[in-house]
């Protein structure tokens, strides 16, 4: 929500990239196996899950799926469409209802623009998120909406067990040089092929393991970036192991660690590393302006699942060549939301610096994607040309410019949020005015 209301093209360019990825791979399968969109959606979501020996390995994208069915390893799942469907949490008429709504809110500012009743700035805005609803819709009307479990894809058992199966295809996750360093830390790395069923000794139970202290393994929940997530590492506190038979059972894993005990842990490994004051402002600033920030780049260029294995990224998409027409599309509807904003030119404002505030907004947000493609066009034309001794201080002045251009947009883009919510305090009488509809349908 705080994306979309931020900067929505950039929704559009994941959406858009979504659906060319899901009809491309419908298009390229639907013959042999009767695939569909919603069946490519499915799968985009991280949909089928690899299982060997009935454990879970990783989820299967779209070139694992094809690679592994090539060799034999696996077989095609056979899910329907109905069944996607069924575990989908929308249907047809909760995706009606919505474009009916729109659709009927459009037709009222029409109505109420023909008819030279006042229309508010906070209907302009509405009417430029609707617009911007009925494409996003339009291009995830195939996809399921919020599903929870995913679907086992069985490694068939003559390639159980061997060690280029898997592994050629679905490497482990690298474990990072600042992991390797801490001595007083037992990383539990899972093991993507795993062989053997790991068990818990509990013939002579240890009085040190009855404490729930340093020596439980928490399986993570799936967090951001810099707390550990449910699929990747496991991390042990500091204290020597009280006996050497003592394993881990996997199957069995303990209770995870709750969302406070998580920001606590975060807390002090921040506070540990830059310091008591700087440390408090890395947690509460630093990080969630970073994690809020990544993720416009996520949008357009995420398209590996990173070091995840049981889940996809929120922003991702699967590799496409075509991924300029995600973008162009981004930045046409990006224009077109901002003129629709130019619509209110003329508006009644309260006070004259509100008006060309909202002018000045309405133009930058019309006008910086084209600003930006063009910029984007210049770079890719001289990028070639420049010389490299000032190649730093160059790169240094693009991404000044770039990131320039993208603060003066999210400005203008909370501007134009804001200043409607101001007006109406002071509103015309003719927005008070309700149009009477019966005088356009026949009647006695």
């Amino acid at each position: 929500m705080g994306y979309i209301l931020l900067a929505p093209e950039f929704i559009i360019v994941w959406a858009a990239r979504q659906h060319i990825a899901a009809c491309n791979f419908a298009k390229k399968h639907q013959e042999n196996t009767g695939w569909t969109r919603a069946h490519a959606f499915f799968l985009i979501m991280g949909g089928f899950t690899l299982h060997e020996g009935g454990k879970p390995v990783r989820v299967l994208e779209a070139r694992d799926l094809e690679e592994l069915s090539e060799a034999g390893k696996i077989e095609w799942p056979t899910i329907t469409e109905e069944e996607i469907v069924d575990r989908s949490k929308g249907d047809y008429l909760s995706k009606t209802i919505v474009p009916f709504q729109t659709t009927w809110f459009i037709g009222q500012c029409i109505a109420r623009g023909a008819y030279r009743l006042a229309v508010t700035e906070l209907e302009v805005v509405t009417l430029a998120f609707a617009v911007l609803t009925g494409v996003i819709y339009y291009f995830w009307w195939d996809k399921p909406l919020d599903v929870r479990c995913s679907i086992p894809v069985q490694l068939l058992e003559g390639h159980v067990g061997q060690e280029d199966t898997v592994s050629q295809i679905i490497p482990p996750p690298e474990v990072s040089a600042q992991e390797k360093e801490e001595d007083e830390e037992i990383t539990v790395l899972p093991n993507p092929l795993p062989s053997s069923p790991i068990q818990v000794d509990k013939s002579t139970p240890d009085p040190a393991l009855t404490n729930t202290g340093s020596h439980v393994v928490h399986f993570q929940e799936a967090s951001d970036q810099g707390m550990p997530e449910g699929d990747d590492k496991v991390v042990v506190n500091a204290g020597p192991l009280p006996s050497a038979s003592i394993q881990v059972d996997s199957s069995t894993p303990d209770p995870v660690l709750t969302r406070m005990e998580q920001f606590q842990a975060f807390r002090r490994r921040a506070r540990k590393k830059h310091g008591p004051l700087l440390g408090l402002g890395y947690v509460f600033i630093v990080f969630p302006l970073q994690r809020f920030f990544v993720a416009f780049g996520d949008m357009i260029f995420c398209d590996t699942l990173e070091d995840k294995t049981l889940r996809v990224p929120t922003f991702y998409s699967p590799h496409e060549e075509d991924t300029r027409t995600a973008i162009l599309l981004g930045m046409c509807v990006s224009i077109m939301f901002g003129a629709i904003h130019c619509i209110a030119w003329s508006f009644h404002f309260a006070t004259l610096p509100e008006r060309w505030a909202w002018r000045i907004s309405a133009i930058l947000v019309s006008g910086l994607p084209i600003a930006f493609s063009a910029f984007l066009a210049l770079l890719m034309i001289f990028d070639g040309k420049i010389k490299t001794t000032g190649i730093e201080l160059y790169e240094i002045f693009i991404l000044f410019i770039l990131w320039s251009m993208f603060f003066l947009y999210v400005i203008a883009r909370i501007t134009l949020l804001v200043l409607p919510f101001m007006a109406l305090r002071a509103l015309l009488l003719g927005a008070y005015v309700q149009l009477d509809w019966v005088s356009f349908l026949p009647h006695i």
